[in-house]
């Protein structure tokens, strides 16, 4: 069994000076301050601790007067929520005012009360293993959901019934398809049932968080695992209910697209899209509704639509002439990728391709790439 007084002190030792004044400014005033959420869970489960959430029972305008104190900038992102930013230097913080959620309508943003209890915080939250907190005062963690049995079992389980939870937001899907394939874990069978329950019917409360999850998902190093539960149970029909999927889906192209290095994350969606598509029927238009779909801002349809172009119009042979021109419409910084992009989409309807042949692109690609970076 863990000993999460020791893995206490041992989390400790991860703060940064600037989560920690923001923790000490909050006990300055009476208030509660935890690390709560992500942080807390990546550290049990022994992956990289990434950024810090801090739960407290101060209002938001509270933490942004007292934040004042120390010199750090405030920014109020949750809306009703109760979210504020504090940026102290070049980090960055959210800092989340206690809360209850109440769907009266689902797939609609739920009705916010703030309240002053941690229990009734934690109680709104979606899965076990997101709800462990760190009281820095004592440095222990806290489990009060038992999210550590579920660590321990490699089984994902729900605070509260899956069938209403995943109902009330479909948002809860894609996060568990992201943890199924980032953490390589099992599915609870009452959770599983929950989600072909709500299948394409699925409804979200927020496009643009949507949208962030599931690029959070195609980021993990495999994701077919959570992919695959989205696709078998209709949720990437009621994500992209005008967008034409294609009938066959490759574990092993999914985890090759996924091993590419790709920095640009409207890049990453668009090989995503395509190697989930079926490419015969794909056309411009699809990826219109589907920006409307997420929400993305003019910028990023811009960059959609010209990915989509320059791969209708890959070129038809490996040669200077041609390539050098599509390079320059593609941008540098995308077209290897593109190219690795469409021999892939090439594999799931061919079955095999020349591998001689692509690297042919690749080199020439890669020649012009350098020519063009250097003038």
């Amino acid at each position: 069994m863990v000993d999460l007084k020791q893995k206490g002190l041992e989390f400790s030792k991860l703060l940064s000076p600037e989560v920690t004044l923001i923790l000490d400014i909050l006990q300055k005033h009476n208030k509660d301050a935890y690390i709560i959420g992500g942080a807390v869970r990546d550290f049990l489960l022994g992956y990289t601790v990434g950024d810090f959430d801090v739960a407290t029972d101060a209002l938001p305008e509270e933490i942004s007067e007292w934040m004042n104190e120390i010199d750090a900038k405030t920014k109020p992102i949750g809306g009703d929520f109760g979210t504020v930013l504090v940026i102290i230097g070049k980090k960055a913080f959210d800092v989340s005012t206690y809360r209850t959620e109440t769907f009266e309508v689902h797939g609609k943003p739920p009705t916010i009360v703030f309240v002053k209890s941690l229990a009734d915080d934690l109680a709104r939250r979606d899965f076990r293993l997101n709800a462990f907190v760190f009281d820095p005062k004592q440095n222990i963690i806290l489990d009060p959901y038992d999210g550590l049995n579920d660590i321990q079992d490699k089984t994902i389980n729900m605070i509260g019934d899956p069938n209403i939870r995943l109902k009330e937001d479909g948002l809860r899907i894609i996060r568990l398809g992201r943890f199924l394939a980032k953490f390589d874990m099992n599915l609870n069978s009452k959770i599983l049932a929950a989600v072909q329950s709500v299948g394409k019917n699925a409804k979200f409360r927020n496009r643009r968080v949507v949208r962030n999850e599931l690029l959070k998902l195609i980021k993990v190093s495999n994701p077919y695992q959570g992919i695959e539960l989205l696709r078998k149970n209709d949720i990437l029909h009621a994500i992209f209910p005008h967008f034409p999927f294609s009938p066959t889906f490759r574990e092993d192209l999914i985890r090759d697209f996924s091993q590419l290095t790709v920095e640009n994350e409207i890049t990453k969606l668009f090989g995503f899209l395509v190697l989930i598509s079926d490419g015969a029927q794909l056309t411009e238009s699809h990826f219109k509704k589907l920006c409307q779909d997420l929400e993305l801002s003019n910028k990023q349809e811009q960059q959609l639509e010209r990915l989509y172009n320059c791969w209708k119009n890959f070129p038809d042979s490996p040669e200077l002439q041609s390539i050098k021109p599509w390079v320059r419409a593609t941008g540098i910084n995308a077209s290897e990728v593109l190219v690795h992009i469409y021999f892939l989409n090439v594999l799931k309807r061919e079955k095999s391709i020349n591998s001689d042949t692509k690297d042919e692109y690749l080199t020439i690609v890669r020649d012009v790439v350098k020519r063009l970076k250097t003038g």
